[in-house]
């Protein structure tokens, strides 16, 4: 057995660039409006406010149901629906797009952590799509899938979780299914890529714990959001105070 590098990714805007839209009720005519979740997420902190938006609110059940288990008017899976589409577009790709298929072709151990509500089973068929279409040889060689939204997941990792805790928690459980599948003493790496600001922050606190508990493996956070694209490795306090030096040494010169 031999050191690891384990790929963690989020989907949405990070690999794929898919069209799949959040339904917005207008509490006033019962209208529906539907939105992209990128324009959706310029928007929200103005629903209910005085102005453009204010008789505009998240119905909460709905809202949100194109990014779970279901089908549309058609009869297709709202998720293999939208992939399909986004593949017949130029700009499908993401920002992770390139450290994914990478860790495809290698056989890196991948996870995908999502705040989608979709069953396993129905992502794995979504990236299935990807090989069907001839953009990955093969399937990912998943170490796990989390869609933490989804009901059996938030059981499975904690009910009474936030969805900020649940990716925490998700994070540290497949560090752990790392160690245990592919040895505990070897000097194995850990990275997730994102593109939600807040997200990375999330993911930064659960791989400075893992760090901390983990001291003599790598963890890394790879931002793929348009303002702040980044990849930074946790290093914890003391533990790593000569590779903090000779970090400095190459920044500085």
């Amino acid at each position: 057995m031999k050191r690891q590098s384990f790929y963690f990714f989020d989907i949405d805007e990070n690999i794929l660039h898919l069209p799949t839209r959040v339904h917005l009720l207008n509490t006033m005519t019962g209208e529906e409006r539907a939105m992209r979740q990128h324009e959706y997420e310029e928007i929200k902190a103005y629903l209910g406010v005085p102005g453009l938006w204010e008789d505009w609110a998240d119905p909460p059940a709905r809202a949100y149901r194109e990014f779970s288990d279901g089908k549309d008017r058609n009869g297709e899976e709202y998720l293999l629906r939208d992939v399909r589409r986004a593949l017949e577009t130029a700009n499908w790709k993401g920002p992770s797009w390139n450290i994914f298929k990478y860790a495809v072709l290698k056989r890196r151990p991948l996870a995908v952590i999502t705040a989608r509500q979709h069953s396993k089973e129905t992502i794995k068929k979504a990236l299935k799509l990807l090989v069907d279409a001839g953009h990955i040889p093969e399937e990912p060689d998943f170490l796990e899938i989390f869609a933490v939204s989804n009901d059996e997941t938030r059981n499975e990792l904690g009910p009474h979780l936030t969805t900020a805790g649940l990716k925490r928690a998700a994070i540290h459980r497949c560090v752990e299914k790392g160690l245990e599948l592919y040895g505990r003493d070897l000097p194995h790496s850990f990275g997730m890529s994102d593109d939600d600001l807040k997200n990375i922050d999330l993911i930064t606190s659960a791989m400075l714990e893992s760090k901390l508990e983990h001291p003599d493996k790598r963890f890394f956070v790879i931002s793929t959001n348009r303002r702040r694209h980044l990849k930074m490795e946790i290093f914890s306090p003391h533990k790593d105070e000569e590779k903090l030096r000779e970090a400095e040494d190459n920044f500085y010169g």
